[in-house]
């Protein structure tokens, strides 16, 4: 290897810099989960998640490392199927970086880069929901919720009126929707997610909270290239290419 090599580990060292992976959630499974740390990579495929269409771009463009943000092994393994992608990683000597709930907490992560899409104001942690983010507005409730459709590129959200204007705003990217005591708690008229239970919905109008959500890859996947240019900014000599995962729905009409 020569003196300007990039390794895998010095990826990794450097995500850690910012988001350290000791920071993540228990349950969580982060870091070098596929493949050899002191690789040599100079293409890097970034995505939200390591799904196999994900892995064919990577070979694509000849990435030898995808990073990503959630954990392509979460649950433990049992089995790895050919058609899995652990499997495919392992078979085409694919390495894999996945920042998480790390991620999600970091300063500059997935929940500031949300609150900045949007327009939040004042973004400051969200206690004691480390990894999420209050900011600040003034917006009726539709007003608010069309900002979110609008800036995210999306064509509708789900909200829940519950009478109030939105003035401060608890934001959990993805999988926000059992967090509604501890939005209170933190004095919050309204929460962001990406998804709720139908009967959270029902719990948080109870309570007077709004609520918008607007999907779990719309609210997490803006973080994927902000982070791609941070990587290319510290490595130059890394080509990167961003991935985005095509829909899984479609709309079918009579």
């Amino acid at each position: 290897m020569t003196e300007n090599t990039v390794r895998v580990i010095d990826i990794y060292n450097y995500i850690d810099s910012f988001a350290p992976f000791s920071s993540a959630m228990d349950f969580d499974n982060v870091g070098i989960l596929v493949g050899n740390k002191e690789k040599a990579v100079n293409k890097v495929l970034t995505c939200l998640d390591i799904t196999p269409s994900a892995i064919e771009s990577a070979l694509t463009v000849g990435a030898q490392l995808i990073v990503s943000h959630h954990p392509v092994i979460f649950d433990p393994i049992n089995s790895v199927s050919a058609n899995s992608a652990v499997y495919k990683l392992c078979r085409e000597g694919i390495d894999a970086i996945c920042a998480h709930t790390n991620l999600d907490a970091a300063a500059g992560g997935v929940n500031d880069v949300l609150c900045n899409i949007i327009g939040l104001q004042n973004i400051e942690i969200w206690e004691p929901e480390k990894i999420g983010r209050i900011g600040y507005t003034e917006s009726d409730l539709n007003a608010f919720a069309k900002t979110v459709s609008d800036k995210l590129g999306i064509k509708a959200v789900n909200v829940v009126d519950s009478g109030n204007p939105v003035r401060k705003v608890a934001v959990m990217g993805g999988s926000g929707g059992g967090d509604i005591n501890n939005a209170i708690l933190a004095g919050a008229d309204t929460l962001l997610t990406g998804e709720m239970k139908h009967s959270r919905y029902i719990e948080a109008r109870s309570k007077g909270l709004n609520v918008v959500t607007a999907g779990h890859f719309d609210t997490e996947f803006p973080v994927i290239p902000v982070l791609s240019e941070m990587l290319k900014n510290r490595f130059p000599s890394l080509e990167i290419t961003v991935f985005r995962e095509p829909s899984y729905t479609v709309c079918i009409r009579s």
